[in-house]
C-alpha cells in the first residue's frame, strides 16, 4: 500500500511539474513589456514606453531607429496575423493546413497578389526617395530582429511552422491584399441575375435594381462572377484577421461648428469582427517629427492618425476598379486569344502548390493584355461555351506608390504637403477627411478612377476581342471628388456615392445613404459640438429608415389585431438598437418574416438566405415594402393574389409565435442585448477548447444594420444575430487639444493571447467607452519601459 501511495504521489508531481513546465513556457511566448534588449541594427538607444493598454509610445533618437524599433515592437504584438496575411499574398496556405486549402491558393495565384507586390517593390527600389525607401527597410529589420531574437507566439507551435524572415516586397504584398479586401466589398450577388432570367425586370425594379445591373455577355453577369470572387475572398476571412473593410463613417466639423472654437474629427471604420483586432496603435517621435496612427499588420506608416497639426481618417471610396473581359479564343490554337483583329499568344505561368502532407501541385495560370483568366478557379459561374474571362483590376496595371502616399500623408507639414500624399494613393478607393491647427477642412476621394471609352457599360461583361472596351487610362486626380474648407463647415462619408465631377458619375459599389444623412441630420442638429458631445454621434443605433417601415407596417394590418403586448410594445419602439430594447427585437424578427413571406417563394430557400445577406438588397429593403403594388407581394405558388396587407399580417402572426418559442412568454426578457452578441473569433479559437481562451466575447451589443454604430448581422428565422461586423476603431479629435484625442478598439493591442493587452479594450467598446490617447509621457501613469540598445552597448 505504501509503495502504491509513492507510486501515485510521484506521478502527481511528475504531473505538476509537466504542468507548470509547460505553463511557464506558455507564458514566456508572451511579448517583453519592460527591461533592457540589446539589438544589432540599432544605432542609439531607443526607449519604448507602454502605457496602461500596451500602446508603445517610441521615442528615438533617428528615424533610423524609430522605425527599426516600430517593426520589432509591431511583431511581437502581431507577428502570427502579419505571417498569415503573407501567406494569403503568396498563395501558400495548403502548405500549413493541407489539402483543403489548395483551391484557394490556386485562386489566389490566379489573382496574382504576389508577383503585383513584387513589381510595385521592384519599381519602390528603383525609383522612391531615399528616406521613404530608408524607413520602409528599417522597419522590415525590426520586424526581423524580433523573429530572430523574441518569442515567437504559441500560434506557430500550435501550427507546427516558423516564419520566414519578412522583405520589402512582403510590406507591399500585405498592401495589395489590403485594396483586394477595400475592392471587393462589392454588394452585388449572383442571385440577383437569376431574379432577372427567371422572373424579368420588373422583379428587379422592385428591389431598385434594373437589368442593366445584372444583364451581362452569355449566361453570366460581370456582378455575378464578382460575387464569386468576393465569396472566395471573405472565405480567406476565417483565416486572416484582416478581413473585408465593410463600411464606415468619417466627418470632420469646422471652428464655427465646434464648442472649442477648433477643428473637430471623427472617424470610424467598419471591418468585420476578428481577434486579433485589425488596428495597431503606435506613438512614433524622433527629433523634428511625433505621429500618433493606427496600423495594419506588417505596413510601417499609419493609414488613420494625427500629429500635433493635423489628423486625418478613411472610409471605402468604392468606386469600380475592377473589369471583365470575354476573351475570343482561336477555334484553331488553343494557346491564342483574339485582341483588335490580332490573334495574340496567351502569357502563361507556371506554379507549384505545396502541401502539408501530400504531393506537390502543379497549376498553370494564363493571362490576356487584359489580365489573368478566371474560369479555372470560378465555381458556379457559366458562360457561352469555351468563352474566357478575364479580369483587369487596377493594381495589375499599376506600379503602385501607396507607400510614398502613406509616407508623404506622415510626414506632412501642411494640407497641401498633405494632399499631394493623398494624390499619390492609387490601387484603392478611400474617402480622406481632413483636419488642421490652422482651421482648414478638407475631404479628397482618392484613388486611381479608370476611364472607360464613351459609351462603354462597365456594369457589363465587357468584349475583349475588339480593343474598344479597353480602359484608356486614369482620370488625373483634380478629377476626383473633393473639397476644402466648403462654406457650410460639414464634410462627413459613410461609403455614400459623391456628386458626379464635371458631369461624369463615377461608377461604383457605393452604400444607400442612410448612415451619411443620419450623421448629417445629428450635426445639423444645433449650432456647436464639444469632442464629449460627438461619442453620441459614433455610438447612435438610431434608424429613421426602421421607424418609418414600422409605422407601415402597423397602418397596413387592416382589422388584423395581432397579440395586444407584442403590438404595443412595436408601437411604443423608438428606432434605437440599444440592448435594452424589447421593440428592436420584435421589429427584427417582423422584417425578416416579411422579407421572407414576399420572396422565398419566387428565390427560393438557398437564394433567400443569400439575399439575407447582401448589402445591396439591405439598402433596398425601404423600396420594397414602400411600394403596395410591388409583383413580390404575390405568392407564385398559390392561385390567389396576395396583397401587401396579406404578407404583413401574415408575418406578424409568424413573428408572435416564433419569439414566444424561441424566447419565452415573459416579454420583459426579450432584449436586444440578449439576440444581438458580438464574440471577437480567433483562427485558433475556432476549435474548442481554444475558443475559450482565444476568443473574445461574447458580448450584448447595441447597433445594427444601417445606423451609425453599424454593427451588421444578417436577419434569420431564428432570432439570434452573431454581430459581423462593426467599428474596428472609434477616433475623435479636438484641434484645440490634440494631446488628448479619443480611441478605442474592440479587443486589446496585442495579438499574444498571454499579453495583458490581448483583450483589455474589450469592455470600453461594448460599452460604448473611450480611452484617452497618450501623447505626454509624463501623463503615462501606469507603464512599463522596454529600453532598445545597439548589440555593442554593455550598459
Amino acid at each position: 500500500m505504501k509503495i502504491l501511495k509513492r507510486i501515485l504521489l510521484a506521478l502527481l508531481v511528475i504531473i505538476v511539474v509537466i504542468a507548470a513546465v509547460i505553463y511557464f513556457w506558455m507564458r514566456s511566448t508572451a511579448p517583453d513589456y519592460s527591461g533592457k534588449l540589446h539589438l544589432s541594427g540599432l544605432q542609439k538607444k531607443t526607449v519604448v514606453t507602454y502605457d496602461a493598454y500596451g500602446v508603445p509610445h517610441i521615442q528615438a533618437q533617428n528615424a533610423h531607429d524609430a522605425y527599426y524599433a516600430f517593426g520589432f515592437v509591431h511583431a511581437q504584438d502581431r507577428l502570427f496575423q502579419m505571417v498569415m496575411i503573407r501567406r494569403v499574398v503568396q498563395g501558400r496556405l495548403a502548405e500549413i493546413l493541407g489539402k483543403n486549402m489548395v483551391k484557394t491558393d490556386e485562386y489566389l495565384r490566379v489573382l496574382s497578389l504576389n508577383q503585383i507586390a513584387k513589381r510595385s517593390a521592384e519599381r519602390f527600389m528603383k525609383e522612391a526617395d531615399e528616406p521613404v525607401k530608408q524607413e520602409v527597410e528599417d522597419y522590415v529589420d525590426g520586424i526581423n530582429a524580433f523573429i530572430k531574437n523574441g518569442h515567437l507566439p504559441i500560434e506557430f507551435t500550435l501550427m507546427g511552422f516558423k516564419p520566414e524572415p519578412f522583405t520589402v516586397q512582403d510590406v507591399f504584398g500585405i498592401v495589395t491584399y489590403i485594396s483586394l479586401t477595400f475592392t471587393c466589398a462589392l454588394h452585388e450577388d449572383p442571385l440577383y441575375y437569376r431574379i432577372y432570367e427567371k422572373y424579368g425586370n420588373a422583379y428587379l425594379k422592385d428591389l431598385d435594381a434594373d437589368s442593366t445591373t445584372v444583364s451581362g455577355n452569355g449566361n453570366a453577369s460581370k456582378n455575378a462572377i464578382l460575387a464569386d470572387l468576393l465569396e472566395k475572398v471573405k472565405g480567406i476571412q476565417s483565416l486572416v484577421p484582416i478581413p473585408i473593410w465593410e463600411g464606415s463613417n468619417n466627418w470632420v466639423i469646422s471652428k464655427e461648428h465646434s464648442k472649442s472654437g477648433k477643428v473637430l474629427l471623427a472617424n470610424d471604420t467598419h471591418i468585420k469582427y476578428s481577434q486579433p483586432s485589425v488596428w495597431y496603435e503606435a506613438d512614433i517621435r524622433y527629433p523634428g517629427f511625433h505621429i500618433y496612427g493606427y496600423h495594419l499588420a506588417g505596413v510601417p506608416f499609419a493609414l488613420v492618425g494625427h500629429t500635433d497639426h493635423y489628423a486625418w481618417g478613411l472610409t471605402i471610396f468604392p468606386f469600380d476598379n475592377m473589369d471583365l473581359y470575354a476573351e475570343q479564343q482561336n477555334p484553331d490554337n488553343p494557346n491564342q486569344y483574339r485582341h483588335d483583329s490580332s490573334w495574340l499568344n496567351y502569357t502563361t505561368k507556371k506554379e507549384i502548390i505545396k502541401v502539408k502532407g501530400g504531393k506537390d501541385v502543379p497549376f498553370t495560370i494564363r493571362y490576356t493584355i487584359h489580365g489573368p483568366l478566371l474560369n479555372s478557379v470560378m465555381s458556379g459561374i457559366t458562360l457561352k461555351k469555351n468563352v474566357p474571362v478575364s479580369l483587369w483590376w487596377a493594381p495589375m496595371h499599376l506600379k503602385t506608390t501607396s507607400m510614398e502616399a502613406l509616407y508623404q500623408i506622415n510626414h506632412a507639414s501642411d494640407l497641401e504637403s498633405f494632399q499631394k500624399g493623398v494624390s499619390l494613393i492609387d490601387i484603392v478607393g478611400l474617402n480622406v477627411v481632413y483636419g488642421d491647427t490652422d482651421d482648414n477642412i478638407a475631404w479628397w476621394g482618392a484613388g486611381r478612377i479608370p476611364v472607360h471609352p464613351a459609351g462603354i457599360n462597365p456594369r457589363l461583361i465587357l468584349n475583349g476581342a475588339s480593343g474598344k472596351a479597353d480602359i484608356t487610362g486614369f482620370y488625373p486626380f483634380d478629377k476626383n471628388p473633393q473639397s476644402v474648407n466648403p462654406p457650410d463647415g460639414i464634410l462627413n462619408t459613410s461609403n455614400n456615392a459623391p456628386p458626379p465631377v464635371d458631369g461624369i458619375v463615377y461608377p461604383g459599389y457605393y452604400f444607400h445613404g442612410y448612415r451619411a444623412a443620419r450623421v448629417k441630420k445629428l450635426l445639423l442638429s444645433k449650432p456647436k459640438w464639444s469632442l464629449k458631445e460627438m461619442e453620441k454621434i459614433q455610438l447612435d443605433v438610431h434608424s429613421d429608415r426602421d421607424l418609418r417601415l414600422t409605422n407601415l407596417i402597423l397602418n397596413n394590418l387592416g382589422n388584423y389585431k395581432g397579440d395586444p403586448k407584442i403590438v404595443s410594445a412595436l408601437q411604443n419602439w423608438d428606432g434605437n438598437y440599444d440592448t435594452a430594447s424589447t421593440g428592436a427585437v420584435i421589429y427584427t424578427q417582423l422584417l425578416y418574416f416579411v422579407l421572407r413571406d414576399a420572396m422565398q417563394d419566387e428565390v427560393g430557400t438557398k437564394d433567400f438566405r443569400k439575399l439575407m445577406e447582401s448589402y445591396m438588397f439591405r439598402g433596398s429593403i425601404e423600396h420594397l415594402l414602400t411600394d403596395k403594388n410591388s409583383v413580390w407581394w404575390d405568392n407564385v405558388n398559390t392561385k390567389a393574389k396576395e396583397t401587401r396587407s396579406d404578407i404583413f399580417i401574415k408575418a406578424f402572426s409568424e413573428t408572435s409565435v416564433a419569439l414566444k418559442q424561441n424566447m419565452g412568454t415573459d416579454m420583459k426578457t426579450w432584449k436586444w442585448g440578449r439576440v444581438h452578441q458580438l464574440t471577437n473569433e480567433h483562427l485558433i479559437g475556432k476549435k474548442k477548447p481554444f475558443d475559450k481562451y482565444f476568443n473574445v466575447g461574447p458580448f450584448p451589443m447595441s447597433g445594427a444594420n444601417e445606423v451609425i454604430d453599424k454593427e451588421s448581422f444578417v436577419y434569420n428565422e431564428h432570432g439570434v444575430y452573431p454581430v459581423l461586423a462593426g467599428p474596428a476603431l472609434r477616433f475623435l479629435i479636438d484641434f484645440a487639444d490634440v494631446d488628448h484625442a479619443l480611441s478605442v478598439i474592440p479587443t486589446g493591442q496585442s495579438g499574444n493571447v498571454f499579453s495583458p493587452h490581448y483583450a483589455d479594450q474589450a469592455h470600453l467598446f461594448v460599452n460604448g467607452k473611450y480611452r484617452t490617447q497618450i501623447t505626454l509621457l509624463k501623463e503615462i501613469k501606469k507603464g512599463e519601459m522596454l529600453t532598445l540598445l545597439p548589440e555593442k552597448t554593455k550598459n
